[in-house]
């Protein structure tokens, strides 16, 4: 084993790199936050902002009790229960049909103890109707207990976690105790602290998948030493990203939590896609001698992986521009950029020292026209084939734009947790209870005449504010309890999801009135018709982005076109699949962000394969032969990300299931029909005259190699 003073070097600056990134690797979690939230925007966002200390914008808790408040027996055990709720850090008030009755019938005698003897001894009998609107549901079957904490909603504490979300052991511990199995701890801190459960418990596919990425890359390169090495640098890429993680949270003081799982699959793939690339080319060229292997390797394969490289970070970047993706876009960069730097500096350096030892024997080329790639790339009417591919990507891509999504990401959640089995229940009960619409208007405005508005809207089911209390008008109000400087607010309730169409029209309704809405389902009429243009912008730039950067790269604007019109059929053709696997297979509504995601990192990585397969084009001057030389690794590597990528699909979380599937199944379009098929006919269709081989080429069909 020689080394030269260059590779011990590369080797040494490597390590001292490594060395250096440690104390990120061990504080990278810090930094990762559970609690990401898309931002509001439009009237969502005033809204927002004119009740940001109000009660309407706390971090709340609900606890969903599957049983009949007028259970005698109930009343005394939640009103214990909220006493030691009330002790829990942060939480300022709970409520109750209970608490509320009791009250009120304070309010009435002027004795809080003999009202609250009274609602022990004879429960909700005789209580107004009032008050009980908003927390027993109409069939008296389901009651909710409400936790409001001293935080306003979206803080997230120095973890990376909710208020909500860090006392829900504490309070599903209470629960239990004092109402058993028939109460569920639901809302946005419950759901997000059992996702962070389940995902992290879901953290041990990715070793897994470490061993099944070495296995594929030794039977990909026939060495088991192959193996091992893939084992080397899936680590240290996969240590890179955690660096990548830790100097994100730097910059933008939390990463979003989800990013460190879409990161790992990417590594994971593009190290292999990297490592098998440069290894079989160097092992490849072999047959001409050590010297030649190492350097088609470290100047030939480097140079198409530095390309490819770029490609990937500098695409994946633009998810910076997705609202609440901003650290998808940083983190995503970082990692690629340095492990992209790793991949064509090491590792040829190790080829260089011990790459003999991997591959002892130089392989043996069998006859490229022997070859499926081969003959996929000689068949004729290339016009014909490109135009059918066409044809079918027209209504693919007509469903890539139309197709119906939703903004709730809790589809998919396991049916099994208890904080979506109490929101199940919530929202068959009481509808829209948890997310509301809120409606602002001047304190100067005809309050009682508002009032009588919003009840009489189609689509409300009650409303409480100045002069409102459910379906009544009432007389007199005390209004400085709904007022926020020159403002007042309504809170409206409906019977349907906030992520429903009907809420949006009914958000709409109202807005035509003159009122200004906020609250979720206005956020997501905000989101939508912002999403509407800043997508369709976004997608432009990435498209501009790697067009640019593979025109420049190969001097040509034919590659690009033949490469991104590939891409853009496999993701089309994928997110059509994908909705009839959503709909029917997982049951469940396709979310309006992985179609997004999709194209952007398909854009990036399914690119990569064009990259490999351009720069064989270019060396050796006929499409067929390259296709015949590069087929059976670009094939290979499109396995492994597909592996890689899919294994999303094993963590039971709606939206990163979704994504898992689009990328198995895009992966294997663009692998077998794409990179098969469609680019070698489109790369020949749009040469101005028939591509001749190289001497060399000719010489290798002649002697039948």
């Amino acid at each position: 084993m020689k080394f030269n003073r260059s590779e011990f070097r590369s080797i040494v600056v490597w390590v001292v790199l490594l060395v250096f990134m440690i104390p990120g690797i061990i504080n990278y979690s810090h930094y990762l936050t559970y609690s990401a939230q898309q931002e509001s925007t439009g009237q969502s966002a005033e809204v927002e902002k004119l009740l940001f200390n109000s009660s309407t914008n706390r971090e709340t808790l609900i606890i969903v009790v599957n049983e009949s408040p007028f259970n005698l027996s109930l009343a005394s055990k939640v009103l214990a229960l909220q006493g030691n709720l009330s002790l829990l850090p942060g939480v300022i008030s709970t409520s109750s049909p209970f608490s509320e009755y009791e009250l009120f019938i304070a309010s009435t005698v002027g004795n809080l103890s003999v009202a609250k003897q009274y609602v022990e001894q004879h429960g909700l009998y005789g209580s107004p109707s009032f008050l009980r609107a908003a927390s027993v549901s109409a069939d008296n079957s389901t009651f909710l207990v409400t936790i409001q904490l001293n935080y306003t909603s979206g803080t997230t504490l120095a973890g990376g976690t909710s208020p909500s979300q860090e006392i829900v052991p504490k309070v599903e511990q209470m629960v239990h105790l004092y109402l058993g199995n028939e109460a569920y701890v639901t809302g946005n801190g419950a759901l997000k602290y059992e996702t962070q459960q389940l995902t992290q418990r879901s953290a041990f596919v990715f070793p897994v998948l470490f061993v099944v990425l070495a296995i594929a890359v030794g039977l990909t390169l026939y060495s088991f030493k192959g193996s091992l090495l893939a084992l080397l640098f899936v680590s240290l890429t996969t240590i890179i990203g955690y660096f990548a993680v830790f100097v994100t949270g730097i910059l933008l003081k939390s990463v979003d939590y989800v990013v460190n799982y879409t990161l790992t699959a990417v590594l994971l793939g593009i190290t292999t896609d990297y490592l098998v690339f440069i290894a079989s080319r160097y092992k490849e060229e072999l047959k001409g001698g050590r010297e030649k292997a190492i350097e088609a390797a470290s100047k030939k394969a480097s140079k198409t992986v530095l390309i490819s490289g770029l490609t990937v970070g500098l695409s994946l970047a633009t998810f910076s521009l997705v609202p609440g993706f901003l650290s998808w876009g940083v983190v995503l960069l970082i990692a690629i950029l340095i492990s992209t730097a790793m991949m064509v500096t090491l590792l040829p350096s190790i080829l260089s020292v011990a790459g003999m030892r991997l591959f002892s024997t130089p392989s043996k080329e069998s006859r490229v026209t022997n070859s499926y790639f081969y003959r996929a790339a000689t068949l004729k009417r290339k016009g014909l084939i490109v135009a059918f591919f066409v044809v079918l990507t027209i209504p693919a891509a007509y469903l890539f734009f139309h197709l119906p999504t939703t903004y709730n990401f809790d589809v998919g959640l396991p049916s099994d947790l208890r904080s979506v089995q109490g929101l199940n229940i919530l929202q068959a009960k009481f509808g829209a209870y948890t997310s509301p619409i809120i409606v602002v208007v001047n304190s100067s405005a005809p309050l009682r005449q508002e009032a009588r508005t919003l009840i009489e809207t189609p689509g409300v089911s009650s409303v409480v504010g100045p002069y409102a209390d459910g379906r009544d008008v009432l007389n007199s109000s005390n209004v400085s309890q709904f007022q926020v400087g020159r403002y007042v607010y309504f809170v409206i309730y409906s019977n349907v999801s906030p992520y429903s169409p009907a809420a949006a029209q009914l958000v709409k309704q109202l807005r035509g009135e003159g009122f200004l809405v906020g609250g979720v389902a206005a956020s997501i009429v905000d989101l939508e018709s912002m999403n509407t243009r800043n997508y369709s912008l976004l997608e432009i730039l990435i498209v501009t982005v790697v067009g640019l950067v593979l025109g420049l790269s190969f001097r040509s604007w034919k590659d690009p076109l033949a490469s991104l019109t590939g891409v853009f059929m496999s993701v089309t053709w994928t997110t059509g699949l994908l909705y009839l696997i959503s709909t029917y297979v997982l049951k469940e509504r396709l979310i309006y962000l992985v179609p997004v995601i999709l194209f952007v990192i398909l854009m990036s990585l399914g690119n990569d394969y064009t990259v490999f397969i351009l720069s064989r084009v270019r060396e050796e001057g006929n499409v067929p032969v390259a296709m015949a030389k590069t087929g059976r690794t670009v094939t290979s590597l499109g396995l492994i990300l597909a592996v890689s990528l899919g294994v999303l699909t094993l963590i039971p979380v709606g939206f990163l299931q979704q994504l898992g599937v689009a990328f198995f199944v895009s992966l294997l379009i663009d692998t077998f029909a794409i990179r098969s098929v469609y680019l070698p006919s489109v790369l020949q269709f749009l040469k101005e005259k028939p591509t001749r081989p190289s001497e060399g080429d000719r010489n290798s069909l002649k002697a039948g190699r």
